[in-house]
């Protein structure tokens, strides 16, 4: 079976525009989008919505 790689797919199509539009609103800028994220939560989280907050998995050092 073929694939067509240059197929559109509008559901990707909207995707990647969903996605611009974000990068746009922070500048481009990861660390905005992500203080922007963490401010939301911070005011979501004073309205009472709990949000689980995962360990950091810790990986053992290899055996020698």
């Amino acid at each position: 079976m073929e694939i067509d790689m240059n197929a559109y797919d509008p559901v990707l199509e909207e995707i990647y525009a969903v996605r611009r539009r974000i990068s746009e609103r922070y500048g481009h800028d990861v660390y905005r989008l992500a203080e922007a994220i963490a401010k939301q939560q911070r005011i979501e989280e004073a309205r009472g919505r709990k949000y689980v907050r995962l360990p950091i998995a810790r990986v053992a050092p290899a055996m020698a």
